[in-house]
């Protein structure tokens, strides 16, 4: 296992060099993030401050290093409109998306897990049937569709806050993250549900399951000891994938539901032209990306010892 993982870092690594070198060909070298466009008129004395911060007067590999100092220390620029910190514009937005991400994460891994059993457990039954056509359907409508649906209907009612609202109206965040944290969790659900019953039918079909039928064990132990271990790795992998979308920015729920998160962020930022903020939160993603997916794979691991060998 410790090898495993040693590999899986150093892979991790390479991949971050890798990804941050393209970014910073997008960001610096094919363009100038500092420079004053359309509407938006940066002055030269900002200008000046941010290509010294960012080592744009130097060579290509000094202007690169520099941009890895500055990510490794969380100097990530000064916003072009309030003169803030970007790090700690990030800072303030992220517990939000973690929270909304925790949130929606729980609720679709219940829901999918749960429904995907009991359509694997209880093939072509009635059950079957309906978790087969409720995601299916699921699957079929994008998120936006979903959030807009949700926004015009239940938004105000009950403990849900009134969306659209002022900024200077404040609500709960208990009740401010659960309209997009179900926004998020319905087409994921429906993706867990079809994975674990996939997953399951075929864990099923083993040897293994058929040796512990025989030895007398019961059914609920048959499926919840020893094939859900198995069933439940693919879904591991889904889910690692989704937290570092979600931890990213989930733009579109986000911004729908107002939700100041790292995604309402990015779209303030993208519709402001604030470049500093555009590429810290661009390479943010990735980097949470990555470091997710080694999570993941170390997991996937752990819960299949076939993978180490690999």
């Amino acid at each position: 296992m410790g090898k495993f993982v040693i590999r899986r870092l150093a892979q991790a690594v390479m991949v971050v060099i890798a990804a941050t070198i393209l970014l910073f060909i997008g960001l610096f070298v094919l363009g100038d993030p500092f420079a004053s466009s359309g509407d938006k008129v940066v002055p030269p004395e900002t200008q000046a401050i941010l290509r010294e911060k960012f080592g744009m007067d130097q060579s290509l590999p000094m202007q690169y290093l520099t941009y890895l100092g500055n990510l490794v220390t969380g100097d990530l620029g000064i916003d072009l409109n309030q003169r803030r910190p970007v790090a700690d514009m990030i800072g303030a937005a992220l517990p939000n998306t973690a929270r909304l991400a925790l949130i929606a994460i729980i609720i679709d891994v219940i829901i999918g897990v749960v429904a995907g059993i009991i359509a694997a457990v209880w093939r072509y039954s009635f059950w079957d049937v309906l978790v087969t056509i409720i995601t299916t359907l699921a699957i079929g409508v994008p998120t936006f569709v979903i959030g807009v649906w949700l926004r015009q209907t239940v938004s105000g009612v009950w403990i849900f806050p009134q969306v659209p609202r002022s900024f200077t109206e404040l609500a709960p965040w208990y009740t401010e993250v659960l309209l997009p944290a179900v926004t998020l969790a319905i087409v994921d659900a429906a993706f867990i549900a079809r994975l674990m019953r996939g997953s399951m039918l075929e864990v099923l079909r083993m040897d293994y399951i058929r040796t512990a039928r025989a030895k007398g064990l019961g059914e609920r132990t048959v499926i919840m000891k020893h094939a859900f271990r198995n069933s439940i790795i693919p879904v591991v992998t889904y889910v690692g994938i989704s937290i570092g979308i979600l931890l990213g920015g989930a733009i579109i729920t986000e911004t729908l539901f107002q939700y100041n998160g790292v995604g309402y962020l990015l779209y303030r930022s993208i519709l402001q032209n604030n470049n500093p903020v555009i590429m810290a939160i661009v390479t943010f993603a990735v980097l949470i990306y990555v470091l997710l997916s080694m999570i993941v794979d170390i997991l996937y691991a752990y819960l299949d010892p076939r993978i180490r060998l690999s």
